[in-house]
């Protein structure tokens, strides 16, 4: 065997063991119109623009490559942004239209894996639409009027965005299943990136670079590497953008798992470390004082949006645990057995936010935020436990075993709905106005939103209404807290003779899960 083939069949084993859905993602992708087609089109637009940004360099005002640079850049972001996250949705969808996803999950590979893989096949196809437009960028340096990091780093940033935008898509076709509900899908998430690209995001972005620099404008002005605030930006937007790949990663893992899994390990992991990361950056501004109010402002606002996502979907889930996640549970050591907030089942995901917020209470604090920031954020843990917690205790406290955390969700949307809405309804119709006043007043104080937004006249005159929610909300979470334990560690017993029962019944098997 001579060296080339021992190499070629050496990389073939690496890449079956990086991952076997890559390589199939690509063989396939190489065989696609789609992509010869997107590539092709990218190559003949990047020449044309070369070439008419090369005619223009000839007159000589040497700033040619400051628009060429935006044209590609333009077209990157249009490829990135929309056309390959499309094929990541398709990428899933195909596997579920053509019934091949059942036999990807009789395999050894986890569902984990696969999405990974998928994922992976999406960034080779990304770094090939990149490498091929790269020479054209690159050229617009040679034009004047564009510095070499601004390019380096503003391609980063597309490739990282992009792929978090391929990880979106991925998350948003393990949701739906069906072929009409996929297909409708399919559509609106195209519109939208195509809007968000050409109308609202890429001229935007594009003119951020060239008038802010993502590499800073230096202190003499014009283009160039300096300053370290728009250095310290792009390595914030870039962790975030991280950290929201691996969640949407756990989100799609998560759909795509079997119910006597443990779903929810993984994901309460993601989304604590990505508050943890928020927290991280909101801290290192303390060398700057005169950053670490607004920073901590940041924290507290973004940590609260955060609480109120993660809350409506750890509070609301079933109390009761799959025998098969039960079993796995007494396998872990000890140690990992004590850390409940981790472990599935609502009352530890009650104990699980109640954490987090004095988590980030704490960092607020050390941060020191502007005005009322502190007590702002404590009132919106309090809205946060009241609308995500009370209608859970009540549910659970009567029926504690059963399955219900889809309704439980709608019925925080719901409950949300009717607060924004229902007060002004209620005083339209009760006391007859001859017009509707939407002035913030005392019946507004339901409305979170409003509440929080009028938060210095809320605690120079109402003050109490919305301390008495948070203390019903935080009396809830106890409450659901100690249900959870009762229910954890309590578990519902099988009767003998029901199980016999049902195994004897014909066309059923008497199997463990």
């Amino acid at each position: 065997m001579s060296r080339s083939q021992a190499l070629l069949e050496r990389l073939e084993r690496a890449s079956d063991r990086l991952s076997p859905i890559v390589v199939k993602e690509v063989r396939q992708l190489a065989r696609g119109r789609e992509f010869h087609y997107a590539f092709s089109a990218a190559l003949l637009i990047g020449l044309a623009v070369a070439f008419f940004g090369a005619a223009d360099a000839l007159t000589g005002n040497g700033t040619s490559g400051r628009w060429t640079f935006s044209a590609l850049t333009g077209v990157l972001a249009l490829l990135g942004l929309v056309v390959v996250p499309l094929g990541a949705f398709n990428a899933l969808r195909n596997e579920r239209l053509e019934q091949t996803f059942e036999l990807i999950t009789l395999t050894a590979l986890s569902p984990r894996r696969v999405v990974i893989g998928k994922l992976l096949a999406q960034g080779v196809k990304l770094a090939t639409l990149f490498a091929g437009l790269a020479p054209f960028i690159a050229m617009s340096f040679l034009l004047g009027g564009i510095d070499f990091a601004t390019i380096l780093v503003s391609m980063l940033v597309i490739f990282m965005w992009s792929l978090c935008a391929s990880a979106a898509c991925l998350f948003l076709s393990s949701l739906v299943k069906s072929r009409a509900v996929s297909g409708f899908v399919f559509g609106g998430i195209g519109i939208v990136m195509l809007l968000g690209t050409i109308v609202f995001g890429v001229p935007r972005a594009i003119y951020f670079l060239m008038m802010r620099g993502p590499v800073a404008v230096s202190v003499g002005g014009g283009m160039g590497v300096g300053g370290s605030t728009s250095w310290w930006t792009v390595a914030i937007s870039t962790t975030f953008c991280v950290s929201l790949i691996v969640n949407l990663v756990l989100l799609a893992e998560n759909r795509l798992s079997l119910p006597s899994e443990n779903r929810s390990t993984a994901l309460r992991l993601g989304f604590f470390g990505q508050l943890l990361l928020m927290v991280g950056w909101a801290l290192s501004f303390l060398t700057d004082p005169g950053s670490g109010p607004g920073a901590g402002a940041a924290l507290l606002v973004c940590g609260a949006v955060h609480l109120a996502i993660v809350a409506t979907f750890t509070v609301t889930e079933d109390l009761v645990l799959p025998r098969r996640a039960l079993l796995a549970r007494k396998d872990l050591p000890r140690w990992r057995q004590v850390i409940a907030p981790l472990q599935p089942g609502g009352g530890n995901g009650a104990l699980y936010v109640l954490l987090q917020m004095a988590l980030l209470l704490l960092a607020g604090w050390v941060l020191r935020p502007l005005d009322q920031m502190l007590f702002w954020f404590v009132i919106a843990c309090g809205y946060i436990c009241f609308f995500t917690g009370v209608h859970v205790v009540v549910f659970r406290a009567i029926r504690p075993y059963q399955a219900a955390s889809f309704q439980l969700r709608a019925a925080v949307l719901v409950l949300l709905a009717l607060a924004m809405v229902l007060p002004d309804i209620l005083a339209y119709m009760l006391w007859q106005p001859d017009g509707l006043d939407l002035r913030f007043s005392i019946r507004h104080l339901l409305n979170p939103f409003r509440t929080l937004a009028n938060f210095r006249l809320v605690a120079a005159s109402y003050i109490a209404l919305p301390v008495a929610f948070g203390l019903t909300g935080a009396l809830a979470y106890a409450v659901l807290v100690r249900i959870g334990a009762s229910v954890m560690f309590d578990p519902v017993p099988i009767a003998q003779e029901e199980s016999d029962s049902a195994a004897g019944e014909p066309g059923r098997a008497n199997v463990l899960y």
